[in-house]
């Protein structure tokens, strides 16, 4: 099993971007705000282009808060000035519920879990190397919405510790309802949204792992979007519960609890 992966440092947010179409800017993927995605103007094949401002060793490309259906592809290709180094072919968009999962005559053939949380999100995972530019092709051309729809693009080399974290991870759905009784009795809802807290221990940090925390997330802030994967390529539901763009909801810290080891504990919130 992989360990725990963090993008802390997202050279998408930097680069620059084009699209096939635009309804609304492809520049809407840098920036965190829910309201604001990149649109596509119909369903024909897009392609989306990053171009980094130089040489940038990278691992991983993610698409998160998409539309995309459980027939979509999506194919990423490494570029630099010589040409393709990396070309990952056409992948799914979706994580298909398997037939022994599947629930017949209550889920439809073809279901992903993709569709049973509220947020999608999916993740490459590619070979590392050496890019100048990056380039996503996408193809969903019987999409239901009649567009293509991204929220958010991440591209980064990935974090991942020597160590994993302990067990003990807690995940907390915060439904943003405030209950309210009437004078009568009734039970009145206010609000809504949803967002995922995710607190992790990592309670066995070596020096250099503790090192690359210390300078890359104080260097950042709690302000700074952090993608995190705790269970990266295991599948299923798990992995996708577990993966999200959050920001850190506290002070970062860590324990020096005895030789040549460290401890840190890191709560994160959704964005």
């Amino acid at each position: 099993m992989s360990n725990l992966r963090l993008i802390i440092d997202n050279v998408h947010d930097s680069a620059v971007l084009t699209a096939t179409s635009e309804a609304l800017s492809i520049a809407h993927t840098q920036r965190s705000g829910r309201s604001y995605p990149w649109r596509s103007v119909d369903t024909s094949t897009q392609v989306i282009e990053g171009t980094l401002a130089s040489l940038t060793y990278l691992d991983a490309i993610v698409l998160y808060r998409h539309n995309l259906s459980a027939a979509a592809t999506v194919r990423i290709e490494w570029l630099n000035d010589v040409g393709i180094v990396q070309d990952t072919g056409e992948q799914s968009a979706a994580e298909l519920i398997p037939p022994p999962l599947l629930r017949l005559g209550v889920d439809p053939w073809g279901a992903s879990y993709n569709d049973k949380i509220p947020v999608a999100v999916q993740p490459y995972w590619i070979t590392p190397d050496f890019v100048t530019r990056y380039r996503i092709t996408i193809n969903d051309p019987a999409n239901p919405d009649g567009y293509i729809q991204i929220g958010r693009i991440i591209a980064g080399l990935s974090f991942s510790p020597r160590y994993n974290f302990s067990y003990g991870v807690k995940l907390e759905w915060v439904e943003q309802v405030e209950h309210r009784r009437t004078e009568g009795g009734s039970l009145r809802s206010i609000g809504g949204g949803l967002a995922r807290r995710l607190t992790l221990d990592l309670n066995h940090l070596s020096d250099a792992d503790r090192t690359t925390l210390t300078t890359e997330l104080v260097k950042r802030g709690q302000g700074a979007d952090v993608f995190i994967s705790a269970y990266p390529e295991q599948g299923g539901i798990k992995e996708i519960e577990h993966t999200l763009l959050a920001r850190r909801d506290a002070n970062y810290a860590h324990t020096h609890d005895f030789y040549n080891n460290w401890q840190s504990s890191l709560p994160f919130l959704e964005v």
